[in-house]
């Protein structure tokens, strides 16, 4: 299946060649989980604070649907 996938903040120096106003087009198994598509990115668990897709946001045990835009955002700092 096919997804987009957008990353926010600085975790798009995990990713050489991303370019934010397009993000990545990947192709990937059905049923892949939001921890595996972390996982496959070379992002660390620590450094993800909220996965959303089409708008709404994930558990790292939910599905990705087909075609789905797949946001992954840093944990918010600061107060």
């Amino acid at each position: 299946m096919k997804i987009t996938v957008k990353v926010h903040g600085t975790l798009a120096q995990y990713l050489p060649e991303y370019d934010h106003a397009t993000g990545l087009e990947l192709e990937v198994p059905d049923n892949t989980r939001a921890v595996e598509l972390i996982e496959y990115l070379g992002i660390p668990r620590s450094k993800v604070g909220m996965v959303t897709v089409n708008g709404l946001q994930l558990n790292p045990a939910d599905t990705i649907p087909d075609r789905a835009l797949v946001k992954v955002f840093q944990p918010i700092f600061g107060g």
